[in-house]
This record gives C-alpha cells, sequence and structure tokens, in this order.
C-alpha cells in the first residue's frame, strides 16, 4: 500500500511540475488536491501501519525521492512499481522545473493587475446608481405630501363668500354704493338718459381727494352740462348723499 501511494505521489508530483502559467491553475488546483489526499492516507498508514509496510522497491525512501524531485531538476529516468518517467527535454522552459510554491507565487502577483481593472470598473458604475436613485427622489419629491381636499359643500360656501367679498370691495373701491333703482333713476334724470354719461361722471368724481373737492367738481363742471338739474331737486339731493358717504 506504502508503496503504491509513494508511486502515486512521484506522479501527481511531476504532473504538477509540467503545468504552464495561470491558464492551467483549475489543473493546478486538481492536482495539489491529490497530493494532499495521497499525502494525508500515507502519513495515517505510517503513523498506525508502520512496521508493517513494505518500504519502496528500489530502496530509497519516498521522502528523499519527493526532496529530489521538488528541489532539483530532473536528470535521471525514475522507475517506480514499473512505471517510467522519462526525464524532461533540457530545451523546454525551464519554467517547467520550478518549484510549486514558485508558480503559485507568479500567478498570484499577477492578480492585482486583474483586481485593479475590476475596481475600476465597479466604480464606473456605482456613481451612475447613485445619479439614478438622486433622480427618482427627485421625482417623487412633490407627491411626498398629498393636497387635503375639502368637502364641496365647504367649498361652495367659500366660494360664495370670496364672491361676495369682491363685490363688496369692488364697490368699496369705487367709492360708491348705489344701487340699481338709484341707477336708473340718475341716469334718467340727471344725465338725460344716457349711461355712458353717468359712468364718466362717477369716474371723474372718484378722483376727488375730498368730497369739497368733489362737490366743486359737480356745482361748477358737471352740473351747467345738464341745465343745472333744475326740477331735479329730489334725484339730486340723493345724488349729493351717495357722493358724500364715499368720503365719510
Amino acid at each position: 500500500m506504502k508503496k503504491k501511494l509513494e508511486s502515486d505521489l512521484i506522479s501527481i508530483a511531476h504532473r504538477i511540475l509540467k503545468l504552464k502559467g495561470k491558464e492551467d491553475v483549475n489543473k493546478l488546483h486538481t492536482e495539489v488536491a491529490q497530493l494532499y489526499e495521497k499525502l494525508t492516507v500515507l502519513k495515517f498508514a505510517q503513523e498506525n501501519f508502520e512496521d508493517d509496510m513494505p518500504t519502496i522497491g528500489s530502496g530509497t525512501s519516498f521522502f528523499e525521492t519527493m526532496d529530489k524531485t521538488f528541489n532539483n531538476k530532473v536528470s535521471d529516468t525514475i522507475e517506480v512499481e514499473d512505471q517510467v518517467y522519462v526525464n524532461v527535454d533540457e530545451t523546454e522552459d525551464d519554467g517547467i522545473f520550478e518549484p510549486v510554491m514558485e508558480k503559485i507565487k507568479d500567478m498570484v502577483a499577477q492578480m492585482p493587475e486583474e483586481t485593479h481593472a475590476v475596481d475600476a470598473m465597479v466604480e464606473s458604475v456605482i456613481p451612475n446608481g447613485k445619479t439614478k436613485k438622486n433622480e427618482l427622489e427627485e421625482l417623487v419629491a412633490d407627491f411626498q405630501e398629498m393636497p387635503v381636499f375639502e368637502p364641496l359643500t365647504e367649498a361652495n360656501k367659500r366660494k360664495a363668500d370670496n364672491e361676495k367679498k369682491s363685490l363688496n370691495d369692488k364697490l368699496k373701491s369705487s367709492g360708491f354704493a348705489i344701487g340699481l333703482n338709484d341707477k336708473l333713476a340718475f341716469i334718467k334724470h340727471l344725465f338725460d338718459g344716457k349711461s355712458e354719461d353717468y359712468e364718466r361722471v362717477l369716474s371723474q368724481i372718484n378722483t376727488s381727494s375730498s368730497y369739497e373737492e368733489a362737490n366743486t367738481l359737480i356745482q361748477n363742471i358737471i352740473k351747467p352740462d345738464y341745465n343745472h338739474w333744475e326740477g331735479k331737486t329730489e334725484f339730486e339731493e340723493r345724488f349729493m348723499e351717495i357722493i358724500e358717504s364715499k368720503f365719510d
């Protein structure tokens, strides 16, 4: 059993030495695994059956053979249990004979360059991912706070209040709170039925800064154009009352 194990170990060692470059890394991994397995079995056998196990047929110990295999060039033909291992041609690449650990070191030394290339590729991708994330956050930012809708009845009531307020503001800004009946009476009796004249006069009066100024404008400029409102005392008094209230 020991002789068979030693033969297998030497065969594996030779196959490992013939591997070239990192393209054979899978094969190297397989061979090293087999080497470890065989050594484990041999170690167990020696520790438990050393007295009963025969030595290698040539009289050379396995360990001496392994030492020569891993630390020196193969210079002689090795025969183990009718298996022949022919020495390698001197013209072949010297890398074939370098120790297994040196080959592993060489392959590991070449790995950082590939690692840097992968890191650069990852870094070029990650910023884009962050940008997309930021764009998505900006897109949904407007929807984080949803509007609160009030009941329809309250909305209608608020609209009516606003319209009423707007009408009051308009009347207040014009300075004249004149009802429809008064308006029609003024147009008919004071402005000869001309609504354009009525609107023009009110516009002129509205530019006055005081009641005294407005009264002077009416008495000296407006009334002469309409026969001084003779016989229209009732309507004139009502009209002047509204004008006065504007400046109160």
